[in-house]
């Protein structure tokens, strides 16, 4: 255990996950969040209310923390469609200026969470590996993307950029533009129309939360680990086959409300996860289909 510890910036449900994990594996963590006075946190985290453009605060916490896992993001695909103002105001500027301060601790080392689902745009090669070009048709993966522009510049050695894939699991909340797993297993209990946007021919890469969480653990705990590393499950799913699997674990049908596809939203996208298979010794091991049935059973415990 590094009694150093670490300082998880963003309390959502990403930074939540790797919070109790880390925890759970003896480290010492803390997280700073907007919200942290609204949400329980067990023995062991300690929770800071605050922003992550609060320079002076940040300053003050990573000088306890040798470890910083940056997951604070103020839009998703969504939130920020075709409004480039927005994406610079509420993701990258908060993020430069937690930049700034952490500039003065050269040796902290970083995990900044990007976004494996936008920045690659649509590759021409599945699955996409680190080393293509980043080509974003939202304004939140051209947020992502130059934020890891800027981590060019940031110590590479002491930096790890994780491009994750569709995150889904217990404790996602909805937002616009995440939480697809959840929603349909809400229309589908619920008999709700679930908004199609498009064919359903969309291809994503899902992995599951405690897979997330594992890996992550796992580059921590490597201190050479550094550069670019993609995380998904390495295999693709099309929305339509996503919606015959929760009808099938449900046995509801999903009542579709289909819409006109929305620009900037990209067709297909597998990551290829051989990096992070050899440099981490992980692997994803939570089928898809056993993903969508833990996380029903959470939403039916009351989430």
């Amino acid at each position: 255990m590094n009694e150093a510890g670490a300082l998880i910036v963003g309390g959502g449900f990403l930074g939540r996950a790797l919070a109790l994990k880390l925890a759970g594996a003896g480290r010492r963590v803390t997280v700073l969040s907007t919200r942290a006075e609204d949400a329980s946190w067990p023995v062991g985290i300690a929770a800071v209310n605050g922003r992550q453009e609060d320079t002076m605060l940040v300053r003050r916490l990573l000088a306890g923390h040798d470890t910083v896992v940056h997951a604070a993001w103020g839009t998703t695909p969504g939130s920020s469609a075709g409004r480039p103002a927005l994406e610079g105001e509420a993701g990258l500027l908060p993020f430069l200026a937690f930049l700034d301060a952490l500039h003065a601790y050269p040796e902290t080392r970083l995990l900044f969470l990007s976004s494996g689902g936008t920045v690659y745009g649509d590759p021409e090669k599945l699955p996409v590996a680190e080393d293509a070009p980043l080509q974003p048709r939202s304004c939140h993966g051209a947020g992502k993307a130059a934020a890891e522009l800027f981590l060019r510049s940031h110590r590479p050695e002491r930096t790890i950029v994780l491009r994750p894939s569709n995150i889904y699991g217990p404790g996602q909340v909805l937002k616009s533009g995440f939480g697809v797993i959840r929603h349909l297993l809400i229309c589908a209990s619920e008999d709700r129309p679930f908004q199609l946007w498009g064919d359903g021919l969309q291809v994503r890469d899902y992995l599951f939360i405690d897979d997330f969480a594992d890996a992550v653990l796992r580059l921590i705990a490597r201190p050479q680990a550094a550069g670019v590393f993609n995380l998904g499950c390495g295999a693709g799913t099309s929305l339509r086959e996503l919606i015959a699997l929760v009808e099938a674990e449900t046995a509801r049908t999903v009542r579709i409300d289909a819409q006109p596809a929305r620009e900037g939203d990209v067709t297909r996208i597998v990551l290829d996860i051989d990096r992070i298979r050899r440099a981490a010794d992980w692997a994803p091991v939570v089928s898809l289909e056993d993903g969508i049935a833990r996380t029903r059973r959470w939403l039916e415990a009351g989430a």
